[in-house]
């Protein structure tokens, strides 16, 4: 099933779940399993999945956990590259590594703000 937001970018939703919101929330931006945007702390600041939509303390949003969805980018990302939450704690997509990373880029991004389609996946962690 492939969606497409108002930018007209494409991006293919296959699941996602319901999170309450423990700080606000802006659409297109790595979700936490603690209702935040996510980081690369570990634990429940790990992305659960990129946030549909934005929300306010309280209320409770969709993630999409399932193959991909948009993000915004905290930086230019190229095609591949892998991604993972900024370290602003915005929930923006930044450059990642293989052993660090929550997705990779299905499209490229030229400056920060842009959208990018990202491949979601299990927040990994280096060892």
């Amino acid at each position: 099933m492939s969606s497409q937001n108002n930018s007209g970018l494409q991006y293919d939703k296959q699941h996602a779940v319901t999170i309450v919101a423990t700080a606000a929330i802006t659409a297109c931006r790595f979700a936490g399993y603690d209702g935040s945007h996510a980081t690369s702390a570990g634990g429940v600041h790990d992305a659960q999945g990129i946030s549909e939509t934005d929300a306010d303390v309280g209320q409770a949003f969709s993630a999409i956990t399932g193959y991909s969805g948009l993000v915004e980018c905290s930086e230019a990302l190229a095609f591949g590259d892998f991604v993972k939450p900024a370290a602003d704690g915005s929930g923006m997509a930044a450059k990642g590594t293989a052993t660090e990373n929550c997705g990779r880029a299905l499209g490229a991004t030229s400056a920060a703000g842009q959208k990018v389609e990202v491949q979601f996946t299990k927040h990994v962690h280096a060892v």
